[in-house]
């Protein structure tokens, strides 16, 4: 353990130092604009440069963009990221109209609009400027700049959208993962608009209209935006549109370091955990006593969720989703008690505050300043309290279920209440906002699972389940959109 710790954090502080290395050599600024949380990147050269806007995905934030940003600072541009409504520091929820062009594509657009006309209007920004929008914020930016002036290119990464045409953008680079196939579909119809016999890779011209399809290889959706190939296709694509010489720099390599400060940290907690004294090895379980309480609350909490109101504090579906995860954890709960399981009352404060100092502490906080944003602020405290009232029995009930059964019974438990919960978003579509608690669930499990697993070896099942209850309800409420009810 003693190694392990060594190692772990070793390899935490040098990829925190790298990180922040790369963070370094130009001015990183945090401020409200039109009325949106931005951070401005400015190239270490004081005088005038070109102007790029940042836009992030659905469920994104201005970290996950930070890859981009210090690339194009250091190319000599002013960046300027900021968060949409209803994700990231963003504390007004973006509209619940999706499928029309008058509801959240229209607030976006005027949002993104209104970020562009107030960074073009700083002291040392000049020039023509760029817009750049990944996913969701493909169409957002691709729409915006036809209601802007003197916009020089568009770069749309991860790209759909029919908002364009054989004349507009003038401007467009597409860039994909190679592992996004419909995308790469959508990119090579759009270049093929231009030139019929154009393929991926190259650069199509007809009149004032350029256009280039690229794919980054061995990356998928999130990865294109740390991918070396798409950063510096983006550089030289804006810096050739601009007619501005980029300064000569590297492309930072985020990725590999963020990887490996996270893993280091998970790797941390088992030694942390033996600050609480020896584990107790549980006593084994069959697969058969986990069996009633695994299918019990299947069909209490898929009603829940789909026949309860959706909203809650004004937002949608987070009333459902606290009504889900209840129901789940009070079902099982009921079952394991009269099947002679009973949550142990002592709690180890030790064990809870450790397990929340490193989660909520070092986890935390390091994904949040070089990942995407995880800390809950403004109405996302609310939301958080919210969720607590159905995440805390739910996860009680999991440290209980689990403890002493085998990895495929775990498995069966973690893997169970997600897809019921996808069942429940299919039946009733005002629950998609569900769909992005997906991937924070498996980050759960596969990160603070595995450390309330090495907690509760040591400080028991109740403690675990609480800490891990708070947890989620944080992790929620930190990285899930709020949309208006």
């Amino acid at each position: 353990m003693v190694l392990v710790a060594v190692v772990a954090s070793l390899l935490a502080a040098v990829s925190a130092a790298w990180l922040e290395h790369q963070r370094s050599g130009h001015a990183v600024e945090e401020r409200w604009m039109a009325s949106s949380p931005v951070t401005l990147w400015r190239p270490a050269d004081a005088g005038a440069a070109p102007l790029v806007v940042i836009a992030h995905g659905y469920a994104g934030s201005r970290q996950m963009m930070q890859p981009l940003a210090i690339t194009l600072a250091r190319s000599g541009f002013v960046v300027a990221t900021f968060d949409f409504h209803g994700h990231g520091r963003h504390p007004e929820p973006m509209d619940r109209d999706v499928s029309s062009l008058d509801g959240t594509t229209a607030q976006l657009v005027d949002q993104t609009v209104a970020v562009t006309r107030a960074a073009q209007g700083l002291p040392g920004v000049s020039g023509p400027v760029a817009l750049l929008g990944h996913s969701m914020a493909t169409d957002i930016v691709i729409r915006a700049s036809a209601e802007l002036d003197d916009v020089a290119a568009v770069v749309a990464i991860s790209m759909y959208s029919d908002a364009v045409d054989a004349q507009f953008p003038e401007n467009l680079l597409m860039i994909s993962g190679a592992r996004e196939g419909r995308l790469r579909e959508v990119a090579l119809d759009r270049l093929n608009q231009i030139d019929p016999e154009a393929e991926e890779g190259d650069t199509a011209t007809s009149g004032d209209v350029t256009r280039r399809a690229v794919a980054a290889p061995r990356v998928g959706h999130v990865g294109v935006l740390y991918s070396p190939a798409a950063l510096a296709e983006t550089r030289d694509w804006i810096a050739d549109a601009m007619g501005h010489q980029p300064a000569a720099s590297a492309i930072p390599r985020l990725g590999p370091w963020l990887a490996l400060m996270l893993a280091a940290l998970v790797a941390l907690a088992w030694p942390l955990a033996g600050l609480l004294g020896r584990a107790t090895p549980a006593e084994s379980r069959r697969w058969s006593s986990a069996l009633v309480p695994l299918a019990a609350p299947i069909l209490p909490a898929l009603a829940a969720a789909v026949f309860l109101p959706t909203g809650a504090l004004g937002l949608s579906a987070f009333g459902a989703l606290a009504a889900f995860f209840g129901l789940w954890g009070a079902v099982q709960l009921i079952v394991l008690w009269r099947a002679g399981l009973r949550p142990d009352p002592r709690i180890s404060a030790s064990g809870l505050m450790l397990l929340l100092l490193w989660g909520l502490g070092l986890f935390a906080l390091a994904l949040d300043r070089y990942g995407a944003a995880f800390l809950p602020t403004g109405p996302r405290l609310e939301v958080m309290g919210l969720l607590m009232l159905g995440t805390v029995p739910f996860c009680m009930a999991d440290a209980m279920l689990t403890r002493g059964l085998g990895w495929l019974p775990r498995l069966v438990a973690r893997v169970l209440p997600l897809a019921v919960l996808l069942g429940a978003m299919l039946l009733m579509p005002r629950l998609g906002i569900a769909f992005t608690v997906l991937p924070v669930m498996v980050l759960f499990w596969c990160v603070y699972g595995l450390a309330g697993r090495w907690v509760s070896a040591r400080a028991g099942p109740s403690t675990s389940g609480l800490a891990l209850g708070l947890i989620l309800a944080w992790a929620i409420a930190a990285s899930t959109p709020l949309v208006a009810s």
